[in-house]
């Protein structure tokens, strides 16, 4: 059994319980050893641990403990995952190609647990890659560790793929007792049916803009979602479709089956000048103004840029509206700009006044407003307001 395990920057997220995303996976993983058969071969490959996301190394992927009897590697794994830095991206696509070599050649069984956050941040198609590991005999079951609708659905659709299976941990801290059912579906074996020879269907439930739909094997445009069309009919595979920069990979139609996908919606109110861009990949997906409030987006996790400052980890699902509500800060008139400014508790300057600026939009935090030689500490809460008023 191969665990390859998810240590892409967006594993840094804290979660509502306390503590990071890679802290409770670390723990989870740990346990791994004691939950299958002593002399049972067990390796660990990570991905997006070994390069920062300058890099963009969409070829970040190791094998960090070579197979040998889980008896032996407990240890090990545990070594391994405690020295993991969550840094890069996520070539899960790359990750699966690469792990069909990982397996001893005398392997009967050849089985791979795949622990994500997220979906494909590379080039590669997982869903793609996964059918290619089920025509060598692998099998993979997947973990959707408090995944969005999106990358739930490419895991699900790599784990059909081989006949494994999908488990979720939508939360966070159960995630230890979900790769516990993990691993005992290994001791299962899985029967797949060829699938039926009917066409499927691909719908979309929003389409503000032209998003071309391709084919994920043969990469042939197929159609296109816009205003008008929202379903198109296609012959049973793998599909993506492109959300401007980026693309949703691992679309699976099935034979006689509509799958729907659900873009999310950000919104940020009242109307400011911020950046979207992607928390682990750090593409922009566009920007928001006086008439732009919301943008349509893949579901993922994204940042929020104010200039000099930045809202992290924001979590966009299907089929929903985040909203979020910025600090502002306010100068009244009277006070003398060019020596008024926003630093931060450490002394960084996050925002500057002047004769035409007179107003300041910040992610929540601990501020300090800095006029003349006066300093007002201000703890700000999403959506709080500050005015300075002169005295």
């Amino acid at each position: 059994m191969l665990l390859i395990l998810d240590a892409s920057g967006s594993m840094n997220a804290k979660l509502p319980s306390g503590g990071t995303r890679i802290e409770v996976a670390r723990r989870a993983v740990k346990g791994v050893s004691s939950l299958i058969p002593g002399e049972a071969q067990l390796g660990l490959r990570l991905y997006g641990s070994q390069s920062p996301r300058e890099r963009k190394n969409c070829e970040d992927s190791n094998v960090a403990v070579p197979f040998a009897p889980a008896s032996a590697n407990g240890d090990r794994v545990a070594s391994a995952v405690d020295g993991a830095t969550a840094q890069g991206y996520t070539p899960i696509a790359y990750s699966l190609e690469q792990a069909a070599s990982d397996f001893p050649v005398d392997a009967k069984d050849r089985i791979i647990v795949l622990v994500s956050d997220g979906k494909e941040t590379c080039k590669g198609d997982p869903t793609i890659a996964a059918k290619a590991l089920a025509g060598k005999g692998v099998t993979v079951h997947a973990v959707g560790f408090i995944v969005d609708t999106a990358a739930r659905m490419q895991l699900q659709a790599i784990a059909r793929a081989t006949g494994g299976s999908y488990f979720d941990a939508p939360v966070g801290p159960e995630l230890p007792d979900t790769l516990k059912a993990a691993l005992d579906t290994c001791k299962q074996t899985v029967v797949t049916l060829p699938p039926k020879p009917k066409p499927g269907k691909l719908r979309t439930t929003s389409a503000i803009f032209s998003h071309a739909v391709f084919n994920a094997e043969t990469g042939k445009r197929v159609g296109t979602f816009d205003r008008v069309t929202h379903e198109l009919a296609l012959p049973a595979g793998v599909y993506e479709v492109k959300f401007g920069p980026a693309s949703w990979k691992g679309i699976e139609v099935r034979p006689g089956e509509t799958t729907t996908i659900q873009p999310g919606a950000l919104r940020l109110t009242p109307n400011a000048s911020a950046e979207v861009v992607d928390s682990e990949t750090d593409e922009s997906f566009g920007r928001f103004d006086a008439v732009t409030p919301e943008l349509t987006l893949i579901p993922g996790v994204y940042d929020l840029r104010f200039g000099k400052t930045e809202w992290r980890y924001i979590k966009v699902d299907g089929g929903a509206t985040t909203t979020r509500r910025p600090v502002r800060i306010t100068l009244a008139p009277g006070l003398q700009w060019q020596k008024a400014r926003v630093v931060t508790q450490g002394g960084a300057v996050v925002a500057r006044f002047d004769a035409v600026t007179h107003e300041a939009v910040l992610p929540p935090g601990d501020y300090v407003i800095e006029v003349d030689d006066n300093k007002f500490p201000f703890p700000a809460t999403e959506g709080e307001a500050f005015e300075v008023k002169p005295q």
